[in-house]
């Protein structure tokens, strides 16, 4: 079958559901639909512009049509293709694992700016999902040993395949921090984009996020918000005695009580810094040992 780009464009949002219009901006949408496709047929945003003529078959015809059906469930559009783009690089996503967000490059990045020049360090990643702080940091860092672990081996799962798809060396572990640690004991730094979320916040939330991504990875008791953080904390005072630097994401509503907590478990200092949002999303401790 042959088609303009832009008409196949334009048959697809067509068939967008009103209630996904509501829910989400035109930008939006036009974003999702681009990457589909982008990912099914390689049609890029100038082909759409040009209505650049090109050959459909039956198969990718359905499929397309298969993926805006599930676009109107409300399935994030990173799930349905498989993937998403954090740092430039493309992760294998599912409903096992987060979907990266931007605030979590910027944690990243305040690492790679840290220790560019640094050499023979030791990270663990907590809460390593789909891999990709791990992974990201030991693409960027090419002279540090990286270790990752999280409590679901689904999660564990994905993020080894997306180190072999990247060509990335990390060591993963299946661990529950708050009823085991890994048996780990020269580290410098500890990352962790832990669950963060209030069961209260979750009325606020879209459907997308609710439906599909893992609550165990985004929820904590409103009773007990920082209770991933202090036990962490514990971690690196008790077990993880050599680690310097602890960088932390964090619910922007509790990001100074994440910092006196590390002040109060031992740790020399602990910043908050804001998004780009200006959002308070980021807490970083250090300690001399």
């Amino acid at each position: 079958m042959i088609f303009g780009a832009k008409d196949v464009y334009t048959i697809l949002k067509d068939q967008v559901a009103g209630n996904i219009k509501s829910l989400y901006s035109e930008q939006e949408i036009d974003t999702s639909l681009r990457w589909l496709l982008e990912n099914t047929t390689e049609i890029s945003q100038v082909d759409i512009l040009l209505n650049k003529k090109i050959k459909l078959s039956e198969v990718q015809y359905q499929h397309l049509e298969q993926s805006v059906q599930r676009m109107n469930q409300e399935e994030p559009i990173q799930y349905i293709l498989g993937e998403c783009e954090f740092y430039g690089r493309k992760f294998i996503v599912n409903p096992n694992v987060l979907i990266p967000r931007g605030e979590t490059e910027e944690l990243v990045q305040f690492v790679i700016e840290q220790h560019h020049q640094s050499s023979q360090l030791s990270i663990l990643d907590i809460g390593t999902g789909s891999g990709c702080i791990a992974i990201t940091l030991a693409k960027e860092l090419p002279n540090v040993k990286v270790w990752a672990l999280d409590s679901s081996p689904e999660a564990i799962a994905i993020a080894r395949q997306n180190a072999i798809e990247l060509d990335t060396s990390v060591n993963f572990l299946t661990t529950d921090i708050l009823s085991d640690y890994p048996q780990l004991t020269t580290l410098d730094i500890v990352v962790s984009n832990p669950p963060y979320v209030l069961n209260s916040e979750m009325r606020a939330m879209r459907q997308n996020v609710i439906k599909y991504e893992p609550s165990e990875a985004l929820f904590v008791e409103d009773a007990d918000p920082l209770l991933f953080y202090r036990r962490i904390s514990e971690l690196c005072i008790q077990e993880f005695s050599n680690v310097k630097e602890v960088y932390f994401e964090v619910n922007e509503h509790f990001a100074w009580q994440v910092a006196t907590l590390m002040m109060e478990s031992g740790f020399s200092s602990a910043n908050v810094k804001s998004d780009i949002h200006c959002r308070e999303r980021f807490v970083i401790a250090r300690r001399y040992v």
